[in-house]
């Protein structure tokens, strides 16, 4: 009979695909991410941009024959209005408003300050 052949030792055989399904994963939670990310900026970029409407809506239908409830509508909701170029109108229409507000009985809205309001709401 031949002699026979030494048993070899085992081989290493290379096997990366732990590290393939790892970076697989990341990659997929990565883009999850980003994609939620992504979707809810655009969400509350809607909400406000909906804020605004609805809040310049109400201030359109204000009435100013109840200068009580105007001031304190107005107050309310033009906040949300509010950006760099117009907050120094806001603020000295508020101000003026302080006087219709806290107090049980108040007098009707001058003229010019119905203006000012007008003229804030670009109506």
């Amino acid at each position: 009979m031949d002699t026979l052949k030494d048993i070899k030792p085992l081989v290493v055989i290379a096997d990366n695909s732990f590290i393939y399904l790892l970076v697989l994963l990341f990659v997929v939670l990565l883009v999850v991410l980003l994609a939620g990310y992504f979707g809810w900026k655009k969400f509350q970029l809607k909400r406000r941009n909906d804020q605004k409407r609805s809040a310049l809506k109400i201030l359109k239908n204000l009435d100013f024959n109840d200068s009580k409830a105007t001031a304190y509508t107005f107050s309310r909701y033009a906040s949300v209005l509010v950006n760099d170029d117009n907050i120094a109108n806001f603020e000295k229409i508020n101000t003026a408003l302080l006087a219709y507000k806290y107090k049980e009985k108040v007098e009707q809205l001058e003229q010019g300050l119905i203006g000012k309001i007008k003229e804030f709401l670009c109506v």
